[in-house]
């Protein structure tokens, strides 16, 4: 019977250990650098001043404010608003009414 070195048994572990640990790194340094070069990707299609998306988004804010269309945009939702709230006074006033002259048609 031979009796195996602790030793050799300690060491065998720790350069398994290291080797995963390696790997692992290696793996981590692809996904690193897959991941700044999307950033980059990402960054010119923000930020590209001819083609990105706040170029884009400058582009149509000119056009629109150009025509007034903004402004006129607020006022018709500021003119819904108000025509939405006519009609429910109107419609509460109305059916008050009609209670009223139920309520008074049927004491009669």
């Amino acid at each position: 019977m031979s009796v195996r070195d602790p030793l050799d048994d300690a060491q065998l572990q720790i350069s398994t250990c290291l080797l995963d640990l390696s790997n692992k790194i290696e793996r981590l340094i692809v996904s690193h650098t897959e991941l700044a070069e999307n950033i980059t990707k990402l960054k010119e299609a923000i930020y590209n001043p001819d083609e990105g998306i706040y170029a884009r988004i400058r582009e149509l804010e000119r056009e629109t404010v150009k025509h007034g269309e903004i402004r006129m945009t607020k006022v018709e939702d500021t003119i819904l608003g108000v025509k939405k709230l006519q009609w429910m006074v109107i419609g509460t006033v109305l059916a008050a009414s009609v209670a009223v002259l139920f309520k008074t048609t049927i004491s009669l």
